[in-house]
């Protein structure tokens, strides 16, 4: 087994390499082709469609690098798992060191999905279209999502140490399922709120705040959905020397942070956009039934969100921690 262990070292290494030459390739070839496409001049389509390509290119070959790091990251875990499983000596620093690239990997294909949403609300480089919306910004936010459930539900619920045991009863295929699920509202749900946004912002619908609105109760249900899943499979550690006798999952850890990031944007949101629309109240600028309307409730509302998700969120805490 001691093999594994320097198969699963090599394979972070490996994932390291190979996001490090693919960055390159793509800062070169994004260089190369924007510079080939300034000289060309006004082309058939116009500078705007050949920019497009360029950006198109650009997109995937970075989520390619990101996914390839993924997949060499995810497989050095499951190594590692499978020797810490067989209590292989030496085991743990290199479970540990798979796990903090797991993160890393995760925050950058989360970072990749969140700067393609910020470049589609901006249009600098694509020339806004539904085609190039959906292969340039939605498509490659999707498939980042996927590329990210993938590692975490092959590293956390369906671990290789646990391929080969004994049928599973209906209970344990439940706790499964509802695990995977777990992971799979929060990270879908994100990505689904950022394809809504682009598509909001870039075809109009943006322009109403209550537009906004119903994103951020789509942030709010996905999150609790995966904190209700992930709280039903507590039992479910993200490894086996860390997790035994743990209140909580992985997938609850993760639910937890990205809870209290949204809890804190949305309550300093509300703070400050209440501040601002009561002075724009006593300014006697808007009328009362349009500034209670389109100003104070879309606040109050955000407001609402935030209170009701700070207490599903403390509630099903609580409730584990009895149990």
């Amino acid at each position: 087994m001691e093999k594994s262990l320097k198969t699963a070292t090599a394979s972070v290494l490996i994932g390291m390499t190979f996001a490090w030459v693919g960055f390159m390739v793509a800062t070169y070839l994004t260089g190369t082709l924007t510079r080939d496409a300034v000289y060309s001049g006004i082309g058939e389509g116009g500078m705007y469609s050949t920019l497009s390509s360029v950006f198109f290119t650009s997109i995937y070959t970075y989520l390619v690098v990101m996914l390839g790091q993924a997949f060499f990251v995810a497989r050095a875990y499951r190594l590692a798992d499978v020797a810490l499983a067989s209590k292989t000596p030496g085991t743990l620093p290199v479970l540990r060191y798979a796990s903090l690239w797991l993160v890393i990997s995760a925050l950058s294909l989360f970072f990749f999905a969140l700067s393609i949403f910020i470049t589609s609300l901006g249009g600098s480089y694509l020339d806004i279209g539904l085609t190039d919306l959906v292969i340039g910004v939605y498509l490659p936010i999707l498939l980042a999502a996927l590329g990210s459930v993938a590692m975490l539900l092959s590293t956390t619920v369906y671990r290789k140490s646990e391929m080969g045991q004994a049928e599973r009863t209906p209970e344990e295929k439940k706790s499964k399922l509802e695990a995977s699920l777990s992971f799979i509202f929060p990270v879908l749900g994100v990505a689904l709120v950022f394809i809504l946004s682009s598509m909001g912002a870039n075809f109009g619908a943006g322009s109403s705040v209550w537009f906004w609105i119903l994103i951020l109760l789509l942030v709010a249900a996905s999150l609790g959905l995966g904190g209700f899943y992930a709280a039903r499979t507590k039992s479910l550690a993200f490894s086996q020397a860390e997790g035994k006798g743990a209140k909580t999952t992985t997938a609850l850890k993760v639910n937890l942070v990205l809870a209290v990031i949204f809890i804190v944007i949305l309550t300093g949101v509300s703070f400050i956009a209440g501040t601002t629309v009561v002075g724009i109240y006593t300014a006697g600028s808007v009328p009362t039934g349009d500034w209670v309307v389109n100003y104070m409730l879309p606040v109050v509302a955000v407001y609402v969100i935030a209170v009701v998700a700070t207490y599903f969120t403390v509630r099903v805490r609580s409730i584990i921690s009895a149990k």
